[in-house]
């Protein structure tokens, strides 16, 4: 059916004028109702309608995927031109989903607003006229499902879970060009792509919508506080009630809530501020306090990860190997530290390379690091790389006083994890990459007292590397002079922020002479 031409005119310039048109589900009454904004949403709508990239971190099942779906369908109904708006979702029944809310909405609309359709499938909707057309995509955790499709629009979902999220966003970002990308996720683990898109939202180009629970109207319940069976509020739920301004209703809703799901998810899934929703009360292995005040480096993308340059001639290093099948699950990884100063200078990972192929590069960064003492974890696929390495008569392979490589068990697992953190709670080790700091913000204790990555996304792969090498360090530590190790920290410290500097991207000056 084609649309009066002044209608569609109106819509374009006022999208809140083609949502009074279409309904949504309303779970209690088990009907249709009209879609009627709530707060969120039209803070939301009108962030959508003059910022680019958009990212948005929220509480749980306050409205914001109705609404980005709501304003998807109606760009799509409103474009003149064969556009492509794309819903990428973690699995195919999330992507199925959102893409029936656009149908649902579409269905809503009165026949006199209904274009006609050309194709209307699981996963495309596409007007007959225009060739607009809202497409639909799972990537089942991977990046590369949409690598060579272009859209003018993308609104990514569950973001978080993906497990290539920095690839994901770049085909994404390439699909776009120029235009709109809305990411909508609940946060998973701290220090991932989506948090770092986050805690950089001031400078990266990206707006930040958040929506702490309790300002959404619906999460409120008739407080019970009153009734003998029910405990008063502690110390902690007053604390907590007055800083944010709440009152018993949104409180005792609070309390009800983390009784069902408990405070780890809470916080998730309903988190209060920014911080809040990467915060874990698990038992952590490492303590948040001391990785947080490192100073964080930045070493880029790919598998090689220097911290400051090329390696010192007058330095001792000691390289630890973590080794993985290559089969894409975990990743094979190596660390060069000093054994001076203990500090990391260098990381490998990658999780594509098979085992045969990483022998290549451990041998690489043997000789580019003056052949330092190298300890490759013997477990599984390790002997693979052990092997080839003995077959090149590798001189500084480590071997115990029994002649025996490295076997990661329980119990040295304990030791090696141990000696990392109290290194780290010594302030021995001044900076360490993204990567490692994302993984010692997330092992826990598990039950029989072994530090593991055990959340969904998460990896302890450097950690292993980067503890190996540092075992090095604590039994074979390199003879220096206090004086000796002050100046290679210092020089460290320098080459390090001329990095950041040279990474930050042109500088309106350049000193004198240059960076050295």
């Amino acid at each position: 059916m084609k649309v009066n031409t002044q209608i569609l005119q109106h819509f374009k310039t006022d999208p809140r004028a083609f949502f009074k048109f279409l309904q949504v589900m309303d779970k209690e009454k088990g009907a249709l109702v009209p879609f009627v904004l709530n707060s969120e949403q039209e803070e939301l709508l009108d962030v959508l309608l003059t910022k680019q990239k958009v990212i948005v971190l929220k509480a749980r099942q306050i409205g914001c995927s109705t609404l980005l779906r709501a304003y998807f369908l109606w760009r799509t109904y409103c474009s003149g031109e064969p556009t492509t708006h794309a819903i990428i979702s973690y699995t195919r029944d999330s992507a199925d989903h959102l893409h029936s809310m656009d149908k649902q909405f579409y269905i809503s609309l009165p026949k006199a607003l209904q274009r006609k359709l050309s194709k209307s499938s699981n996963r495309t909707l596409q007007f007959a006229d225009s060739k607009a057309n809202l497409r639909s995509f799972t990537a089942g955790g991977k990046a590369g499902a949409t690598r060579s499709f272009t859209f003018n629009s993308c609104h990514i979902s569950e973001f978080a879970f993906f497990d290539d999220q920095e690839d994901l966003l770049s085909n994404v970002i390439a699909s776009v060009g120029e235009g709109q990308i809305v990411i909508e996720t609940t946060p998973n683990i701290p220090g991932d792509k989506y948090h770092d898109l986050i805690m950089n939202s001031h400078h990266n180009g990206w707006h930040l919508c958040f929506f702490p629970w309790y300002k959404h109207k619906n999460y409120r319940k008739k407080s019970r506080f009153h009734l003998e069976t029910v405990p008063d509020m502690d110390e902690n739920e007053l604390e907590f009630m007055e800083q944010f301004g709440l009152n018993k209703a949104q409180m005792y809703w609070r309390r009800t809530k983390i009784a069902s799901i408990g405070l780890d998810k809470f916080r998730r899934e309903f988190p209060s501020t920014v911080d809040e929703a990467f915060l874990s009360t698990s038992n952590l292995f490492f303590p948040t306090d001391v990785i947080d005040a490192l100073e964080l480096i930045d070493t880029g993308r790919g598998p090689h990860h220097y911290y400051a340059g090329e390696a010192r001639g007058d330095d001792q290093y000691a390289m630890g190997v973590d080794v993985a099948s290559g089969t894409g699950g975990d990743y094979s990884t190596i660390t060069v530290v000093s054994r001076t100063t203990k500090q990391p200078v260098y990381h490998y990972r990658c999780n594509e390379i098979l085992p045969h192929n990483f022998a290549d590069v451990v041998w690489e960064k043997y000789h580019e690091f003056g052949e330092p003492i190298t300890i490759v974890e013997q477990n599984g696929v390790g002997e693979v790389v052990i092997s080839r390495l003995q077959e090149w008569r590798l001189r500084n392979l480590w071997r115990d006083d029994r002649g025996k490589y490295w076997r990661t068990n329980k119990h040295n697992k304990i030791s090696i994890y141990d000696n990392l953190r109290d290194i780290l709670c010594n302030e021995e080790i001044v900076a360490i990459s993204k990567l490692l700091w994302s993984e010692l913000r997330t092992v826990e204790v598990t039950d029989n007292g072994v530090p593991n990555a055990v959340q969904k996304g998460t990896n302890d792969d450097i950690i292993i590397s980067t503890a190996l090498a540092l075992w090095i360090c604590k039994i074979k530590p390199a003879p220096s002079f206090f004086q000796v190790r002050r100046d290679l920290i210092d020089e460290f410290k320098r080459k390090t922020r001329a990095n950041r500097i040279r990474n930050a991207g042109p500088l309106p000056w350049r000193p004198a002479g240059g960076f050295k």
